[in-house]
């Protein structure tokens, strides 16, 4: 019924109730605006502490190697210890990563293997892997240092683990280098913030952190491979350059051939 045709008091009666809802709802958006601003402005004055930035996750990789084998002569030292004749199946990973960007510029990695092979008749020793921690010399960690065990910067198939690879082992021209492809030593990082964030965008799965596809790497390590003493007074030197860069919807890097962007 049109307001005009109501008396006087219904009609106060319906335009204070109209202004009542309307003061409610402008009310009810500015509390849920300031309340998002609130919680907002939390966030960043409060910083996460350190030991809330740690993650702990690991990964298991059981295989069976006598399927369609051709040649049960066949036998690897790099490779896994179930290779050939009378091998069956084989725990080729049993992993735990400890792990924490514990301030804006110190980062630490800790992954113990707990399916190392010390010979081909014993299995399943717990071993170290990776045991490092990286100092970042510029509040943008463009410029790095590694210092502890972890992956000699060489190859593509080496830095990448075999938990986020189709195959699971590599090939052997770079893989027998350096058995498990780690040493204790000293390495400097160098990778600007552009060529960062587009590794970071590429997707977590395939590159593992961005400290691991950096466009200058160039350090020392002790050159006896991972977890065995230093025999002589010598360091082995490693160098390497890369420039990792997006075609379309790949990621390219000289030696990645190509990684699709949404993995």
């Amino acid at each position: 019924m049109p307001l005009k045709n109501q008396p006087l008091k219904i009609r106060m009666k319906q335009i204070l109730l109209l202004f009542s809802f309307v003061l409610g709802l402008l009310f009810s958006t500015t509390n849920s605006v300031m309340a998002q601003e609130a919680k907002d402005t939390l966030k960043k004055e409060t910083p996460k502490k350190w030991f809330e930035t740690m993650a702990i996750r690991g990964y298991v990789q059981v295989r069976y190697n006598r399927l369609l084998e051709t040649n049960p002569d066949l036998k690897c030292e790099q490779c896994d210890k179930s290779w050939g004749d009378n091998g069956g199946f084989f725990l080729r990973r049993v992993r735990i990563i400890w792990s924490g960007q514990i301030s804006k510029q110190v980062y630490f990695y800790i992954q113990p293997d707990f399916a190392s092979s010390a010979s081909s008749t014993s299995l399943q020793f717990a071993q170290l892997r990776d045991a490092y921690i990286d100092l970042g010399v510029d509040q943008k960690n463009e410029f790095r240092f590694r210092l502890g065990q972890s992956k000699i910067p060489f190859g593509f198939e080496n830095l990448q683990s075999s938990q986020n690879r189709l195959p699971l082992d590599r090939n052997d021209a770079l893989n027998s280098a350096l058995s498990n492809e780690r040493d204790l030593g000293g390495m400097f990082y160098y990778a600007p913030g552009k060529n960062q964030e587009i590794v970071c965008k590429s997707g977590s799965g395939w590159t593992k952190g961005i400290r691991r596809l950096w466009n200058f790497g160039f350090g020392l390590y002790n050159g006896q491979t991972a977890n065995k003493p230093e025999l002589n007074n010598n360091q082995h030197i490693v160098g390497r350059l890369t420039y990792p860069f997006k075609s379309g919807t790949r990621l390219l890097n000289p030696e990645s051939r190509g990684i699709p962007e949404n993995l």
